[in-house]
C-alpha cells in the first residue's frame, strides 16, 4: 500500500521549486531533445534528395503517413502513460504509476506488431492510396520494406516523457542525441560508401532507433527508479489502458490527424501540380516541423509540472506555468515564421537544388504558413488541457486546426482556386483556431481563479 506522502526530491520539486526554474530546467533539454529529433528526419530528406533526387524525396513523404499512424499511435500511448504517471507521483500513488508504465509498454509493444504486419501485407496498395505514383513506387516500397521492423522499437523511444517525468530531462535529451548522432553517421555511409540507395538511409534510421530503445529500456528496468517497468505490473489491464488512452488521445488525434492532412496534401497536390508539388510538400513540411519543435519541446516540458501540481491542487502554479507556457510558446513561433519568411529559398536549397522545387516550396511556405505565429499559442493552450485530465477539451481544440477547418478547407477551395486554394487553406486554419483556442484559456484562467480564491479560503 502506497504511503500518500511517499516520493522522490525529483517528483517533489514539481511542487515546491519555482515555476520559472522549473521551466527552465526542463524546457531547454525538451527543446533541444525535439530539435535533434527532428534532424533525425531531416537527416534523411537531405541525404536523400542530395543523392537520389526529387523522386527520392517524395517516396520518404508518401511513405510518411505509414510510419507517422505508428508514431502517432506509440505517442499516444507514452504521453498518456507519464500524464497518468505524473499525476499518480502527485497524489503519492506509486503503484498506481508503475501499473500505468507496465500496461502502456505492453499495449505499445502489441500494437506496434499488428501495424507492422498489416505494413507488410499491404504495402503496395497502402502507398498508392497515400499518393504514390508508378515513378515514385520502386523508392517508397524500398525504402518502408526496412523502415517497418522499426515499428516495434518506436514501443520504446516514443517513452523519451517518463525520463521527464522521473525528473530526468537531460537523459531525456540524451536519447535524442543518440538517436540523431548515430543517424548522422550512419545514413550518407550507407549512401555515399556503400552505395545502398534508399535503403541504406532507411537502414541507418532503423540502426539509430535499436540503441535508442536500449537505452531508454535499461533506463525504465533500474532499479533506482521510482517509477520502474517491472514484470509483474506488464499486464494489460483495462483501467490503467482505459486512463492512459483518455489523457494521450488529444496527442494522437493531433498527430494522426497530420498523416491524414499528409494524405490529402499529397493526394490534392498530386492532382493540382504533380510529382514535384508533392516532393516540394516533403520539403516543407519538414522545414515546419523543424520550426514548430520548440513549442512541442516546451509542450513536452510542462507536462509533468502541470500534471503533478493538477494532483496536488496547487492550482497557482498550474495558472502560473499556462500562463508561462504560452507566452513562451507564442515567442518561438513568432521567430520560427520571421526565419521563414526571410529565407524561404536558401532553406530549400539546403534539401535540392532544382529551381522547380524551390520555387513551388517557396510559395508553400510564404502563403500555407502565413500565419503560423499563433500556432505556438494554439498548440500550448490544446495541450493544456490534455495535462489537466480535460481530453475533450483538447481534443476539439487539437481538430479545430488540423481537421475541422483545414481538412474542408483543403479539399473545397482547389475546386475553385486550384493549386492556389491549397495553399491558402493553411492561414485560415491557423487564424480560426488560435481564436477558438483564446476564448478556451480565458474561460480556463477564469476556473484556475475560482479554484485559487476557495483554497485560499
Amino acid at each position: 500500500m502506497d504511503n500518500p506522502t511517499q516520493t522522490t526530491d525529483r517528483t517533489r520539486q514539481f511542487g515546491e521549486d519555482s515555476i520559472g526554474s522549473l521551466m527552465s530546467r526542463y524546457s531547454m533539454p525538451a527543446i533541444v531533445a525535439m530539435l535533434a529529433s527532428t534532424m533525425f528526419n531531416l537527416i534523411n530528406m537531405v541525404f536523400v534528395g542530395r543523392t537520389i533526387g526529387a523522386l527520392g524525396i517524395a517516396a520518404i513523404a508518401v511513405c510518411g503517413p505509414i510510419t507517422m499512424i505508428n508514431g502517432a499511435i506509440s505517442a499516444f500511448i507514452s504521453n498518456g502513460c507519464a500524464a497518468a504517471v505524473a499525476i499518480s507521483l502527485g497524489r503519492g500513488e506509486r503503484d498506481q504509476a508503475q501499473t500505468m508504465l507496465g500496461s502502456s509498454m505492453v499495449f505499445n509493444i502489441s500494437v506496434a506488431l499488428l501495424n507492422m504486419a498489416v505494413g507488410y501485407t499491404f504495402m503496395e496498395p497502402l502507398l498508392t492510396f497515400f499518393g504514390a505514383s508508378t515513378a515514385i513506387m520502386a523508392y517508397a516500397k524500398e525504402y518502408l520494406a526496412v523502415n517497418l521492423i522499426g515499428l516495434v522499437l518506436s514501443a520504446y523511444t516514443t517513452m523519451n516523457p517518463m525520463l521527464r517525468t522521473e525528473g530526468f530531462p537531460k537523459k531525456a535529451m540524451l536519447t535524442q542525441f543518440i538517436m540523431t548522432g548515430l543517424n548522422i553517421i550512419l545514413t550518407p555511409m550507407f549512401l555515399y560508401v556503400f552505395h545502398m540507395g534508399i535503403g541504406g538511409a532507411a537502414l541507418g534510421t532503423l540502426l539509430s532507433q535499436l540503441a535508442t530503445a536500449v537505452y531508454i529500456h535499461l533506463f525504465l528496468v533500474n532499479k533506482e527508479r521510482m517509477v520502474r517497468l517491472e514484470w509483474s505490473f506488464c499486464r494489460l489491464r483495462f483501467r490503467a489502458i482505459r486512463w492512459v488512452m483518455e489523457l494521450g488521445l488529444p496527442t494522437f488525434l493531433m498527430q494522426i490527424t497530420q498523416t491524414m492532412l499528409s494524405v490529402i496534401m499529397n493526394r490534392s497536390l498530386g492532382q493540382y501540380g504533380g510529382d514535384m508539388a508533392i516532393s516540394a510538400w516533403g520539403v516543407t513540411n519538414t522545414v515546419n516541423s523543424v520550426v514548430a519543435q520548440p513549442v512541442f519541446g516546451l509542450n513536452q516540458a510542462v507536462q509533468p509540472i502541470i500534471g503533478y501540481n493538477i494532483g496536488a491542487k496547487l492550482y497557482r502554479r498550474v495558472k502560473q506555468t499556462l500562463l508561462y507556457s504560452l507566452a513562451i510558446a507564442t515567442i518561438f513561433s513568432v521567430a520560427g515564421w520571421l526565419v521563414i519568411l526571410l529565407f524561404p529559398g536558401p532553406i530549400l536549397s539546403v534539401f535540392n537544388p532544382d529551381p522547380e522545387l524551390i520555387e513551388i516550396g517557396k510559395r508553400m511556405l510564404v502563403i500555407f504558413r502565413m500565419f503560423i505565429f499563433l500556432s505556438g499559442f494554439q498548440q500550448a493552450g490544446a495541450v493544456y488541457f490534455q495535462y489537466i485530465g480535460k481530453p475533450g477539451t483538447s481534443i476539439f481544440l487539437t481538430l479545430s486546426r488540423q481537421v475541422i477547418i483545414l481538412v474542408p478547407a483543403v479539399m473545397i477551395l482547389p475546386t475553385f482556386f486550384g493549386f492556389d486554394g491549397i495553399l491558402y487553406s493553411g492561414p485560415i486554419s491557423d487564424g480560426l483556431s488560435a481564436l477558438l483556442t483564446a476564448y478556451y484559456i480565458l474561460r480556463e484562467i477564469k476556473n484556475l481563479n475560482t479554484l485559487i480564491d476557495q483554497t485560499v479560503i
